[in-house]
């Protein structure tokens, strides 16, 4: 981090002197400046840290708080470390709403300083390159409702369009949760069939009595309760296509049905003796390995083959976790309009514990827990607190068997894993709860065994109300 250009805002010239000492001792550039007004027009220099007495006072009558509202509205992201000969909490509370990386109180430590303005740079370096990929998200990647930029999903946009003009049965495979349904839809509507219907079925939620008449329709009268004639979907999905959900879950005698339509494009209505033939596209898609499935007898080894022609794996998410903030950024505009509050952005290090996070519900438990974070969350932004993830259980994929994790707070301590489904707030409650009660109340001593700021405490201890 040489090189840094660090502000200091200060009109203790003893202090200010110090603190060039120690900063440019760690390779800093540092600049003293004794008002807030002047600082304020200075910040074209881009300094990556402020280091500011909140009790100073400026030549137009600036304060250091209202000099951070300044900032605030001017929506600029520089971390700022407030420095004070002020104890008191609320003031420490107010400067924190006010968006201060750190609360600092004279005299200063300076192994303490020195690694707060480092945490605080590299943080503010993460929040430019999330900025930086929304405004790429903006421009290429984010294609018929699919969003990544990760070489695995540039890979599934490069499969897409290479059966675009082609009428080839296709076969996605990929874990729940993974959106195979969104490429089925990007290939139909990239195709010459884009004009007709997209038809889904979900072969694992129809019961086996109703598969046949929900796939090729029924006469009046060819069954009990059959008072009139119905078409079935693949009728519906003439000039378009139908997307088979779930294909693994599909009954035997099914199977023999919808390879013997494969062979021709024509079936006959249940009960009816007349051919019908379907122009159409069929796209299958399966979470289950369909080799094991023929191996046990349950799939047609011969339907399969008629199925997969041209395969696409979507990875899991925890294989291309770089998408993430992209995603993120998506599902915030995605429900904007549903809040009855504004919500314009996820903290860094929220963004952090989403990408530590072992998704085994992959990107719908993505959306899903930003949007519950959306509804919960009483700020702008949303902040590690208000994210929650199910804690570690014993998954097994049908496609593999990845390794979970249990998501856990960056700046939490060494919890015991008889956690249970404790909450994420619950488990930062109880460890604050629990170094405060071994260093008998003493709220620095607290901060460095727990890893996290003076300022981090105090604002946790007015949360959690803990006397």
């Amino acid at each position: 981090m040489a090189n840094e250009l660090i502000f200091i805002v200060d009109q203790d010239q003893a202090h200010c002197d110090k603190l060039i000492l120690w900063l440019q001792a760690e390779g800093f550039q540092t600049k003293t400046i004794r008002d807030t007004e002047l600082c304020l027009n200075t910040l074209d220099q881009n300094p990556s840290a402020i280091c500011l007495d909140i009790n100073i006072k400026g030549s137009s009558g600036l304060s250091g708080l209202e000099f951070l509202k300044r900032l605030r509205i001017a929506n600029r992201d520089i971390p700022i470390m407030v420095v004070t000969d002020n104890k008191d909490l609320n003031a420490a509370v107010e400067t924190m709403k006010m968006g201060a990386f750190d609360y600092m109180v004279k005299p200063i430590d300076r192994v303490r300083l020195v690694s707060n303005i480092e945490r605080a740079i590299e943080m503010h370096t993460i929040v430019h390159k999330i900025d930086r990929l929304r405004g790429e998200m903006q421009k290429t990647h984010v294609y018929k409702n699919i969003v990544g930029q990760s070489e695995q999903i540039r890979h599934v946009f490069d499969q897409i369009q290479e059966v675009s003009e082609i009428n080839i049965n296709v076969f996605i495979q990929g874990e729940s949760g993974t959106g195979k349904e969104l490429v089925a839809k990007a290939v139909h509507y990239s195709s010459t069939y884009k004009t007709g219907p997209f038809i889904a079925i979900n072969c694992g939620a129809i019961p086996e009595a109703l598969q046949e008449s929900e796939f090729f329709g029924h006469e009046k009268g060819s069954f009990t309760g059959a008072d009139h004639s119905r078409i079935g979907k693949l009728e519906y999905a003439n000039h378009g296509t139908l997307f088979l959900d779930e294909v693994g879950e599909m009954s035997q005698n099914m199977q023999v049905k919808l390879l013997r339509f494969l062979q021709d494009k024509t079936f006959e209505r249940v009960g009816g003796n007349k051919k019908i033939s379907v122009d159409l596209r069929i796209i299958s898609a399966t979470n289950r390995k369909l080799e094991n499935d023929i191996k046990s007898g349950k799939f047609r080894e011969d339907l399969y083959y008629r199925l997969v022609v041209y395969p696409i794996t979507i990875p899991a998410l925890r294989e291309h976790k770089e998408d993430i903030p992209l995603l993120v950024t998506y599902f915030l505009k995605k429900y904007k309009k549903e809040m009855p509050k504004i919500i314009t952005t996820v903290s860094a290090p929220a963004i952090e514990a989403l990408m530590e996070y072992d998704w085994q519900g992959n990107i719908r438990q993505l959306e899903n827990v930003i949007y519950r974070a959306m509804v919960t969350t009483r700020t702008e932004t949303i902040e590690v607190e208000d994210l929650y993830m199910e804690p570690r259980k014993d998954h097994i994929s049908t496609l593999e068997n990845p390794s979970s994790q249990e998501f856990r707070p960056p700046t939490s301590p060494t919890i015991p894993s008889q956690t249970g489904s404790k909450t994420i707030k619950e488990l930062e409650k109880n460890a604050l709860m629990e170094a405060l009660k071994i260093t008998e109340g003493n709220i620095e001593q607290a901060a460095k065994r727990l890893d996290i700021s003076r300022a981090t405490i105090y604002r946790k201890i007015k949360k959690y109300k803990i006397e």
